[in-house]
């Protein structure tokens, strides 16, 4: 949330990294998980307080275990974030 319960960039980023992770967290192993290290991404448009934004993944790139993904955000039809985020699959604690 930002200012008066409009969509802020950092709520949008945490959704575009959990997207990732979740999407390959199935296919990883329980013993490993995903952590992030960049996101560069623009958050183009507004969404109202009360809008639905859908946050989509897509894996384009893997090297050794540094993955690369396109993410985008939609409010309805409308694009209002993209850009890309890299994790690494690194084994998990505990």
């Amino acid at each position: 949330m930002g200012g008066q319960g409009v969509f802020a960039t950092p709520a949008m980023i945490l959704l575009m990294e959990n997207t990732a992770h979740g999407s390959v967290a199935p296919l990883i192993g329980a013993d490993m998980t995903t952590v992030g290290y960049e996101v560069c991404v623009k958050h183009i448009g507004m969404s109202e307080p009360g809008s639905t934004v859908v946050v989509t993944s897509l894996l384009r790139e893997v090297n050794g275990n540094k993955l690369l993904f396109d993410v985008h955000c939609h409010d309805g039809d409308r694009l209002v974030g993209t850009g890309t985020h890299k994790r690494a699959v690194v084994p998990a604690l505990g």
